[in-house]
């Protein structure tokens, strides 16, 4: 969290500083559609992507774009979430030196670096990415567009929200996931849980994140921002999600699991019988407890009340070309290769777990397969519907703001005690103050 907060504070300082921002001019913007002769466009490019979404790119997308275009060659670096971030923004401010010519970033947070630096990301728009338009969400699509309404990034990945469960823990103590409607059924059936196994029901990253509320925000509509941007936490919806996360919390359904790897750890080891999550879980899993395989299933995420949506999203990420990038046309053709393409896209659900943001797969046969890990479940076409029914939500450029204001205030909810009505009190206070925005 630490890193989290200093990381923030970077970014508004050099809000302050140049926009120094802009990075780059209108004119590095303006380049000719790659050539359709793969053979016509050579050079190398390096590319910056973490964790699965790395390995996607060096094992399955390098090889087969490789293959294709053998006059490119890609540079692939791995590198951590954070510190991506933290070079982003050092290499911007710095209008371009030492950046990658193509970067993953989460959806989430591309409005934070497009309005310090309006300029540092290439438009691919004029590079032929209008013909892929319908091919993605129009929710993702618009959230990659720069302050002009140029898009500016590939989606890559998605993050619909279900419920993973632990099949063997629920049936040990007599609960049917089909029973679970709503937010109230998923803390009675914790507490059945609990008492006859032991097994916390859910575990939370506390004063590390605060994906729990912002799932349970959007599935009712809301967010921290409204549509025109003002801070929109003073509601009903915001005070309903605060109140069910207390009464996990107090009714000892809820395990403080600290950060990322003690989630993981939390789940590997029993510990928690659910993970209300996006999809992108599913690849953690394969990958770091694959001897769970089968004792794993999904059930729709509980809504508020009856009739309410029980979809919503957390996370997923695009690929993006750096205005300061010196082969802005090989760039482009990597990223379609890697995002607009139903093979790889495919694959990257497959063998590395990653939720394709490009609708086209959706149509594959595999989505309708049953997962042997996943209780024999159609999972994928299960998280596909999930898809369709995400509320759009303005995430704006003060997004990593309100997210660390939130993650704190979570943490005095659940560790001081505090009520949601002042916590939702110091939530706006704080958000306007370092924001600079109206609140409702």
């Amino acid at each position: 969290m630490k890193r989290f907060k200093l990381f923030t504070m970077l970014l508004i300082t050099l809000l302050i500083v140049s926009a120094c921002s802009s990075g780059n001019s209108n004119k590095d913007n303006e380049v000719a559609a790659p050539s359709d002769n793969p053979g016509e466009v050579s050079g190398d490019i390096t590319v910056w992507a973490w964790a699965l979404e790395a390995e996607y790119l060096s094992k399955t997308v390098i090889p087969a774009f490789t293959a294709e275009y053998p006059n490119i060659k890609v540079n692939m670096e791995t590198i951590g979430n954070d510190q991506i971030y933290d070079k982003l923004t050092a290499g911007l401010a710095a209008g371009g030196s030492g950046l990658p010519d193509v970067t993953q970033i989460a959806v989430n947070k591309l409005p934070t670096f497009v309005n310090q630096f309006p300029k540092g990301f290439q438009e691919i728009s004029n590079l032929g990415f209008d013909k892929h338009i319908g091919d993605f969400p129009e929710s993702t699509i618009e959230a990659v567009k720069n302050l002009d309404g140029n898009v500016i990034a590939f989606p890559r990945d998605l993050g619909p929200v279900s419920v993973f469960y632990r099949v063997d823990i629920f049936e040990q103590a007599g609960v049917d996931p089909s029973t679970i409607v709503t937010w109230d059924d998923y803390i009675a059936a914790g507490k059945v849980i609990k008492e006859k196994t032991g097994v916390s029901m859910i575990g939370n990253r506390i004063g590390n994140q605060d994906d729990i509320l912002r799932i349970m925000l959007q599935q009712q509509g809301k967010y921290y921002f409204d549509a025109e941007g003002k801070i929109d936490v003073n509601t009903v919806e915001m005070n309903r999600a605060l109140a069910k996360i207390q009464e996990m919390n107090e009714t000892g359904i809820l395990l403080n699991t600290s950060n990322w790897d003690g989630q993981v750890a939390a789940m590997k080891n029993g510990k928690v019988a659910t993970n209300p999550d996006a999809v992108w879980w599913s690849g953690t899993m394969l990958d770091q407890m694959p001897e769970l395989s089968g004792k794993w299933g999904t059930f729709p995420l509980p809504v508020f009340k009856e009739g309410g949506v029980h979809a919503a999203d957390n996370g997923g990420s695009a690929l993006t070309i750096l205005s300061s990038s010196k082969n802005k046309e090989a760039a482009y053709l990597f990223s379609e290769f890697a995002s607009a393409n139903t093979d790889m896209q495919l694959k990257a659900l497959e063998n590395h777990g990653l939720f394709p943001a490009y609708k086209a797969v959706y149509d594959e046969p595999y989505f309708n397969q049953n997962q042997e890990y996943f209780n024999n479940q159609p999972v994928f076409k299960q998280f596909a519907e999930v898809v369709k029914e995400i509320p759009p939500v303005n995430f704006t450029e003060s997004n990593l703001v309100a997210r660390q204001v939130a993650t704190d205030q979570l943490s005095a909810l659940i560790l001081e005690g505090a009520s949601p009505e002042k916590v939702i009190d110091n939530m706006k206070k704080q958000m306007a103050q370092q924001t600079g925005r109206e609140a409702n």
